[in-house]
Order: C-alpha cells, then sequence, then structure tokens
C-alpha cells in the first residue's frame, strides 16, 4: 500500500539548513532595538516628573503685575514723572482776511448794467478813482425830479415877490401871499431831497445816463464782481468792487475746544506760509477767541492780527498759525511709548513698588512722536514703564 505524506508533514519530517551569519546579526539588531523602546518607554516618563517645572516671569493681580522674583526676567523700562513745560502746539490752518475797518466794499446804488471795467484784482487804488462804469436810467429820473423841483423853486420864488408887491399896495390879500411862501418851501424841500439822494449815491456822473462807482478808500481791489452787460444794482447780496488797506490782516481759523480752552486774547501767535521755507515767519497776536462752538465742525473760530507792512500775506490764501505754549505753566509729560489705549481709555503702568506695577488711567493732552502731555492721572516723582507697556496691557488681557 502506498502511504502519502503531506508537505508540512515533509517539513517537519526533512533535516533543516542552519541559519546564515547575517541573519542572526539582523535578528540580534531587531531584539535590541525593541528592548531600547521599552526602556525609553519606561524610564522617561520618570525622568520627566523628576525635572522641575519653571517658574512664571510673572502674575496678573487684577489691574497689576507682579514679576516673579529670581524667574527668568521680562524687560521693563521705567522713569520718573517730571514736570516740564507743555509741548509745542500743532500748526492750525487758516486763511487771511481783510480787517473789516480797512475795508471798503462798493455797491451799484443804482439798477443797471455794466458798461466798463476799470480795475482789476490787486490793483492799488486812492480814494475817488472810478473802478466801474455802470449804465442807468434811474440816474436820468433823479436829474429830471432835481431839475423840475429848481424849476417850481424859480417860478414860486417869483409868484412869492410880486404877491408881497401887491399885498403891500392892497391890492392881495395876505392869505395869497401865505399859501405862495408854503408853496415855495415845499417846492425847495422837494429840490434839497433830490440834490441828497444824488449826492448820496457818492458816484460820478457819465453822461445823462451813466454813472462811475468810486473807490470808498486808498488801499488795493482785493474784489470784483464785475463784467461788461452784467445787471448790478442795490438788492445785490455781494458788492461790486471792494477796496482794503492791507497794511494789517486777519489770520482766521479754527481749534478744536481742548485747545480753545488754552488761548487767549493777546497771546503771540507765528504765522507761516506753507512751502514758503526761505520767508521768516511773521509775529501775530490772538485778537478773539470766540466763545461759540462751530454747530458742524465742532471747533472753536479764532482770529489773529498781524501786521502786514511788506503785503507778505494776500487775502484768501491759506497759511499756518502756531500759537505760544502759556508762559509759566508746566505740565507731566511722558514718553509717547509709555500711554497706551486698552479701547476705551488711555492707560500707564506705575511702579507701586519693586517688581509691582498697575495698570492706571490717564487724561491725555498734546502729543508727538517722543512727548506726551498727562492732564490729569499722575503725580510728579511717580515711575511709570516707558518700555514693555503694551505687553503688559495684553498679559492682563489674556489672563485678567
Amino acid at each position: 500500500m502506498t502511504q502519502h505524506v503531506s508537505v508540512d508533514e515533509r517539513r517537519h519530517d526533512e533535516p533543516r539548513a542552519p541559519a546564515s551569519p547575517a541573519r542572526l546579526i539582523g535578528l540580534g539588531a531587531a531584539i535590541g532595538a525593541a528592548l531600547t523602546l521599552m526602556v525609553g518607554a519606561v524610564v522617561a516618563p520618570r525622568l520627566a516628573r523628576r525635572a522641575p517645572a519653571a517658574a512664571p516671569a510673572f502674575s496678573v493681580d487684577g489691574d497689576g503685575v507682579r514679576l516673579t522674583r529670581g524667574a527668568v526676567p521680562l524687560s521693563f523700562e521705567t522713569q520718573r514723572v517730571e514736570l516740564g513745560p507743555p509741548l509745542p502746539r500743532q500748526p492750525v490752518t487758516a486763511r487771511v482776511a481783510t480787517i473789516e475797518a480797512r475795508t471798503g466794499p462798493s455797491f451799484a446804488p443804482l439798477d443797471g448794467r455794466v458798461t466798463r471795467v476799470a480795475v482789476h484784482i490787486g490793483d492799488r487804488v486812492r480814494e475817488g478813482d472810478p473802478l466801474v462804469q455802470v449804465q442807468s436810467a434811474d440816474l436820468a429820473t433823479l436829474h429830471r425830479e432835481l431839475r423840475a423841483a429848481q424849476l417850481a423853486i424859480k417860478t414860486k420864488r417869483a409868484l412869492v415877490e410880486r404877491l408881497r408887491l401887491l399885498v403891500d399896495a392892497r391890492v392881495a390879500s395876505a392869505n395869497d401871499l401865505m399859501v405862495a411862501e408854503s408853496e415855495l418851501g415845499e417846492a425847495t424841500l422837494t429840490a434839497t431831497a433830490a440834490g441828497s439822494r444824488i449826492r448820496a449815491l457818492s458816484v460820478k456822473q457819465a453822461g445823462d445816463t451813466g454813472y462811475w462807482i468810486l473807490a470808498p478808500r486808498a488801499g488795493i481791489v482785493v474784489q470784483l464782481d464785475a463784467a461788461i452787460g452784467k445787471p448790478v444794482g442795490p438788492g445785490k447780496e455781494h458788492p461790486i468792487a471792494t477796496v482794503a488797506d492791507l497794511d494789517e490782516v486777519l489770520v482766521v481759523g479754527d481749534v478744536s475746544k481742548r485747545d480753545a480752552s488754552t488761548l487767549a486774547v493777546g497771546m503771540d501767535a507765528t504765522i507761516t506760509e506753507p512751502g514758503a521755507a526761505s520767508q521768516a515767519p511773521l509775529a501775530g497776536k490772538v485778537e478773539w477767541v470766540s466763545d461759540v462752538v462751530d454747530p458742524e465742525r465742532q471747533t472753536v473760530p479764532i482770529r489773529v492780527l498781524v501786521k502786514n507792512e511788506r503785503l507778505e500775506l494776500r487775502p484768501n490764501e491759506f497759511v499756518e498759525a502756531v500759537f505760544a505754549p502759556g508762559a509759566g505753566r508746566a505740565i507731566v509729560t511722558v514718553p509717547t511709548e509709555a500711554v497706551v489705549s486698552d479701547g476705551a481709555s488711555n492707560v500707564v503702568f506705575v511702579e507701586q513698588a519693586p517688581g509691582v506695577l498697575r495698570r492706571r488711567q490717564v487724561r491725555v493732552g498734546r502729543n508727538n512722536k517722543e512727548r506726551t502731555e498727562i492732564v490729569s492721572g499722575l503725580t510728579e516723582g511717580e515711575r511709570v514703564v516707558v518700555r514693555g507697556a503694551l505687553l503688559l496691557l495684553n498679559a492682563i488681557d489674556v489672563r485678567g
């Protein structure tokens, strides 16, 4: 009988070949790596538990930060708060304007149309020089009324003289003479009124229907609203021409309500023209500070009086005005980097004790890149953080 042997059986029965040296070496390396991993997994957590934890550099206590003694130091720099002069005010953009008392506007006293313009803006004129010629039928009417009144006076006077002779001769009654004298007085009043109206025009007649508008004073033509054929008259809102003396001018501007509280009449100011680096600044004095806030811009109007003998400033140009700080006034200032914002207010960090920095709300004034005025919240002699304040604020926000 034939015996069948499975393949597995044959493999067990057959003698096995001895392992090669390379195979033995690889097996040993694998076993060693496994043992190393097992030992590391057991020993590493024990070593980690044994290593001491690093102390935090600081702790947050309400609105303050307390630095941990002996911990990794944080870099903060503090300075002592001192009083000093106020910071220079920022330039205020302003406009040059004429002084009302030195300005003479000219209106057309009668309705008509412009027929000639004898000047240009910027021309220097003398008082009484012709500016603009206007053609008006109303002027002819006024002169006709004056001539009619003068003729009536002549006729009434002759009648009065004749009646006096008749009354003396007892031919006419005294009542007729009284009536004639009354009519003569009325005609005289009419002529006087007509003459006064013509003289009040302050014009120079040019023909039967034309007149010249004359310069009301000596100065420079700073405004002109006249063109050939343009209708003019006393009902117009703007003058037809304006002559002003520019030896003195006003610089008109607006300042914030905070700055307005530090300005006063008589305070010195410096006026400069933007871009005119070679031109020396002009000195001026505050003439007026409004007591009313502009409802739209929420600013306070101010006026500065400036001497302008060399006519360096021209009406309607923009200039910059810088106001001098108040004399003898001292204020707390700190480096601008010391002041940070928490979103609702400005704060600084005050060193209450070594390693104890406390947040404090302050009210600031003017500032520049280097310094910031502290209006309230700090007193002379305190120490504030001048470098690293923003880091302290972030620490409080995160851990507070």
